[in-house]
C-alpha cells in the first residue's frame, strides 16, 4: 500500500517537473500599425499600412479636420535597390478626407511611396516611407538548443531517474526483508 502511494508520488512529482511552463502574451508582443505622416502644404497625410490595405488621412493642419475636397494619388515603389518602377496604387475615397486601397506587401520590411495631393490645404508630392514593424521576424533554425528545451529535457531525464532509483530501493528492501525471514525460518529453534 505505501510502496504504490510513494510511486504514484514520485510520478506525479516527474510528470511536474518535466511539464513545459505556461507562456502568456504581454502587451510588450504587441507590434503597432506600420504608419508614416508627410505634410503637403498646410495638408498632413498620414498613411497606415495594414497586412493588405492602405489607408490614407487627409488633415487640415491648422483645424484638424478631414479635407473634403482633396485628390489624392499613391504610387507604390516596386522592384530592387538597382531598378525601381512605379506602381500606382487605386485609392478610393471613402470618407472626407479618407482613402483606402489594396496593398500588397509581399514580405517586404518598408514600403517606398510617392504621395501625391490636390487640395484646397495644399498641393504638391512628397515621398514617404513605412517600416512594416508589424513583421514578425521568421524563426531561426539552428543546430543550437533552447534552454528552456534544455531545462524541460533535464528535468524529466531527473524524474525518470528519480522514479527508477526509488523502484530499485524498494526491490532491494523487499530483498532483504524475504533474506531476513529465510534466515528466521531456518534458525534452529531454542
Amino acid at each position: 500500500m505505501l510502496r504504490g502511494r510513494l510511486i504514484l508520488a514520485l510520478a506525479l512529482a516527474c510528470g511536474l517537473a518535466g511539464s513545459p511552463s505556461v507562456v502568456r502574451a504581454d502587451d510588450d508582443d504587441a507590434r503597432p500599425t506600420p504608419r508614416t505622416a508627410i505634410t503637403i502644404g498646410g495638408a498632413s497625410v498620414v498613411l497606415v499600412a495594414t497586412t493588405n490595405q492602405l489607408y490614407a488621412f487627409v488633415d487640415d493642419i491648422e483645424t484638424n479636420a478631414p479635407v473634403a475636397d482633396a485628390e489624392l494619388s499613391v504610387d507604390s515603389a516596386d522592384g530592387t535597390s538597382i531598378e525601381l518602377r512605379k506602381v500606382p496604387l487605386t485609392m478610393r475615397k471613402t470618407t472626407a478626407g479618407m482613402f483606402v486601397g489594396p496593398l500588397a506587401r509581399g514580405g517586404q520590411q518598408q514600403g517606398a511611396f510617392m504621395v501625391s495631393l490636390r487640395s484646397s490645404a495644399g498641393s504638391g508630392e512628397a515621398p514617404a516611407e513605412i517600416v512594416y514593424s508589424d513583421v514578425i521576424p521568421p524563426p531561426v533554425y539552428g543546430t543550437g538548443v533552447s534552454l528552456s528545451i534544455k531545462l524541460a529535457i533535464a528535468g524529466a531525464s531527473a524524474g525518470i531517474g528519480a522514479v527508477v532509483a526509488m523502484l530499485v530501493m524498494l526491490w532491494l528492501r523487499g530483498l532483504q526483508k524475504r533474506r531476513t525471514l529465510r534466515a528466521v525460518s531456518r534458525a534452529p529453534a531454542i
